[in-house]
């Protein structure tokens, strides 16, 4: 991007006015292309507020439609939207926070067939879904790809996060900390249970993770963030790339 607009920049002034953004950080964040997997409680928040800081293009992945129970934590859907698909009412929540924002919508489930296409035009993709077997192809094709992979996940008060980038250099995979097993349970948020405000705090959290690396701050990507929100008590748990990891070891 070569210049920004005078609306451009009264748009975003109290982030370019950031010693640390300024005008050329805010052209990162506009040339940015993010993927977001899932449009539930961790997709919808992290949708928003990249929108808002003006991540240039964003793509939205989900087949699922909208309920009731989906309320108290999917941000920016309401009871008017019951019933329609969660790709379509995101999609247009979006444009009204951002109308300059460029979407691509997906109203699909990320699989094995399908993922090599969806994934190709992204630099960042979000891990927002609620299962573990999802993750681990998302994982995989993120390492494959070359791909900055950007997860969190949820549970009752507690959430868990981190950023990937396992192909450089003895960065570890998200299989190197959560090894693929069949010995992880299934249950999503609707059998677990999940808090509105940390759903939100996930997707912020998750947004965050990517703004600093497309800013070039320093990042973790051997890391992984623990925050339980009942205590306000949050730790980092470090570890190291798996010289046994199927995704990324060392050949």
């Amino acid at each position: 991007m070569s210049k920004l607009s005078n609306k451009q920049i009264e748009k975003y002034s109290r982030q370019i006015i950031i010693d640390s953004i300024g005008i050329s950080g805010q052209k990162k964040i506009i040339d940015a292309k993010v993927l977001i997997i899932g449009c539930g409680g961790l997709g919808t928040s992290v949708a928003q507020y990249l929108s808002m800081a003006g991540i240039g293009v964003i793509g939205l992945v989900d087949d699922d439609t909208i309920n009731l129970s989906n309320l108290n934590r999917q941000t920016l859907f309401i009871e008017e939207d019951i019933d329609k698909a969660k790709v379509d009412i995101l999609f247009k929540k979006i444009k009204e926070i951002n109308p300059e924002v460029s979407i691509n919508k997906y109203k699909t489930k990320i699989k094995k067939n399908n993922i090599k296409k969806i994934f190709f035009d992204y630099q960042y993709i979000l891990d927002c879904t609620d299962n573990f077997q999802t993750r681990f192809l998302i994982n995989k094709f993120c390492h494959e790809m070359k791909k900055i992979l950007v997860t969190a996940a949820l549970q009752n008060f507690d959430l868990q996060a981190a950023i990937f980038k396992s192909w450089h250099g003895k960065n570890p995979c998200y299989e190197c900390f959560f090894t693929n097993s069949a010995d992880y349970p299934e249950e999503s948020c609707d059998q677990m249970g999940i808090l509105a405000t940390v759903a939100g705090l996930g997707g912020t959290i998750q947004g965050q993770l990517l703004i600093n690396d497309v800013l070039k701050k320093k990042v973790n990507f051997s890391e992984i963030i623990l925050l339980s929100c009942n205590e306000f008590r949050m730790r980092k748990i470090k570890f190291k790339k798996n010289p046994k990891c199927k995704i990324c070891k060392v050949n």
